[in-house]
């Protein structure tokens, strides 16, 4: 069993240090553990959702050092991104250049709607979100900095209908998805985060069903990730997100390989 998503305390809204999720992944039977906390940025843009640009030494050395302590478990080294333009050598440059990360995970989890910060998490918005944030995402897919889209249907949280806009938009970052070859995450982290009252019944806020059997008639790869923010939540919800897969008849892919690492 394998697991690409999991977060340190770092980002201030989780809990322990790769040593803790190392053990707990060696407990739970998973051989290949991949570490991608929410980046650092040189300006310390929204500092209090992400590690602060001098916490990334440590961040490096602690990967290394659990590496060291549990040979048994490949670790890799991850950050999770947004997308802006302005990061971009940032990201080629220092994160995949120099500190030689292993991969990169484009997250948007915020983005500027006319000017206002708009967080998917906590904003309840609209059709014209709905297209800034789909723009956005898919500008960072085409960047060819990333090696996977981290829960692509995450606009389930702000935007609550299913309707011609959500298919569009869903269609949108799908075929970007199958056009430059970039897997899409079933995301864990959706199933923890309960129910949402909308027009067409309660559901989770992510994963969407209909976005996924939407991208079942497309020729794209997905990948099923925990998203753990503690570390006894390595490896949860694998088994929730591979039931998609398999209703679906999705391609599922190991990260490994497609590194080719």
């Amino acid at each position: 069993m394998r697991d690409y998503h999991t977060h340190t305390f770092r980002c201030k809204h989780a809990q322990g240090d790769v040593e803790d999720y190392a053990k707990y992944a060696v407990e739970y039977g998973i051989d290949v553990l991949g570490v991608s906390d929410h980046t650092a940025l040189p300006d310390n843009w929204i500092p209090e959702i992400r590690m602060d640009i001098s916490e990334l030494p440590d961040y490096v050395e602690a990967i290394e050092k659990a590496q060291k302590k549990y040979p048994q478990l490949r670790i890799l080294k991850g950050m999770e991104c947004e997308y802006e333009k302005k990061y971009y050598s940032f990201f080629q440059e220092e994160l995949l250049g120099k500190w030689g990360f292993d991969y990169l995970i484009l997250g948007q989890h915020l983005f500027y709607c006319d000017g206002q910060l708009v967080y998917f998490w906590k904003d309840i918005k609209g059709a014209k979100e709905l297209k800034v944030y789909t723009d956005l995402l898919v500008s960072g897919m085409e960047s060819g900095l990333f090696t996977f889209v981290a829960h692509p249907d995450a606009f389930g949280s702000f935007y609550l209908r299913w309707d011609e806009e959500a298919k569009a938009c869903s269609r949108y970052i799908i075929e970007a998805a199958e056009a430059y070859h970039l897997p899409l995450e079933i995301n864990g982290h959706g199933f923890r985060k309960g129910e949402i009252k909308t027009a067409q019944g309660v559901r989770l806020k992510y994963p969407l069903p209909p976005f996924w059997e939407l991208a079942s008639q497309y020729n794209v790869q997905v990948l099923v990730n925990s998203d753990a923010h503690q570390p006894q939540e390595v490896g949860a919800f694998l088994t929730e997100g591979q039931e998609l897969v398999e209703r679906y008849g999705l391609e599922i892919i190991d990260l490994l390989e497609f590194l080719e690492l």
